[in-house]
């Protein structure tokens, strides 16, 4: 049977990524295991392939996003789920979707399809559309990109 988490990922991750609702996953779930990313998405279907796959293009150290995907939860990155405050380890919070913001006490997105940036004691907080290709697409990833480059010169 399923089980649901508050997080996945690493605890004491650079990058923390905050949505609204977890996947579900198999009891025995590790986020290390070779192939756990597949079997999360085997069992939540295409959208968790998405949201993985937009996490990748804004995680990645280059260009070449898919090759990070393998890597993705494993060394510098956290998803928590219904959040309610920051990760106390992240430098960098990425807020998606409205209730996740509502969530965290932070104003949520009034323009869809565009992100904004604060920078706090907690360090750098970016708020994102939820994280679909149509609310979130590849030129507001490149700008996110762009920005976070700019930021760490």
């Amino acid at each position: 049977m399923p089980h649901n988490v508050n997080a996945l990922g690493q605890p004491k991750a650079k990058r923390c990524f905050y949505l609204p609702n977890p996947p579900a996953l198999p009891p025995d779930w590790q986020c290390e295991q070779p192939g756990s990313l597949d079997s999360l998405i085997a069992l939540n279907g295409n959208h968790w392939r998405k949201i993985l796959v937009i996490m990748a293009k804004i995680c990645a150290p280059g260009p070449q996003w898919r090759p990070y995907l393998n890597l993705l939860l494993k060394h510098n990155e956290q998803i928590r789920f219904g959040a309610a405050q920051l990760s106390p380890y992240a430098s960098e919070h990425f807020i998606c979707g409205q209730q996740s913001a509502i969530a965290l006490g932070l104003q949520p997105l009034t323009q869809p399809q565009q992100f904004s940036h604060q920078t706090l004691t907690a360090g750098q907080v970016y708020c994102l559309p939820y994280l679909d290709y149509r609310q979130c697409p590849n030129a507001l990833i490149e700008g996110l990109r762009e920005l976070r480059e700019s930021l760490t010169r």
